[in-house]
């Protein structure tokens, strides 16, 4: 049987070399920039600033995080100050989960470091080489959920 990958490709696919290596260095260029937020608590907020007063679960879906992951999450973008839950008017069980003044102020400074550490990270990578990336992973995961493998909740 002949391997698409060398050995040594197939542990960097499986380790998750390149996001690990990302992953550290927004974290650091976050912390850097004087921003109190984990790049876990980053995307969560990215959601928010682009959907306002949306449901945990809508949140847990765009993030990719299970039913607990997001509840720690929220619990300590609330502790921060960055976030409130309230109870959805149409069904109390509910909670939506809105912006604080201070969520909302913390936008512009995020975002700014945040297109820093991708400029940074993807010098001397074309456009078409960004699209065919995305392409490629858009794929590898498609076939993952095709096959049945889904996040637990």
């Amino acid at each position: 049987m002949t391997t698409r990958f060398e050995n040594e490709d197939i542990l960097h696919l499986l380790t998750g070399r390149t996001p690990l290596n990302l992953n550290r260095f927004l974290s650091y260029n976050l912390k850097e920039a004087g921003i109190s937020l984990t790049k876990e608590q980053w995307s969560v907020m990215a959601v928010l600033w682009k959907n306002d007063g949306c449901t945990q679960q809508v949140l847990a879906d765009a993030t990719d995080r299970g039913r607990a992951g997001i509840t720690r999450l929220l619990d300590n973008l609330e502790k921060e100050g960055f976030i409130e839950r309230r109870a959805s008017k149409a069904d109390r069980r509910t909670n939506l989960i809105f912006l604080t003044k201070k969520g909302k102020n913390i936008e512009k400074e995020v975002v700014a470091v945040v297109e820093e550490t991708i400029s940074a990270i993807t010098k001397n990578i074309s456009d078409d080489e960004i699209k065919r990336l995305r392409t490629i992973f858009e794929k590898i995961n498609k076939n993952i959920l095709e096959i049945g493998i889904h996040q637990e909740s």
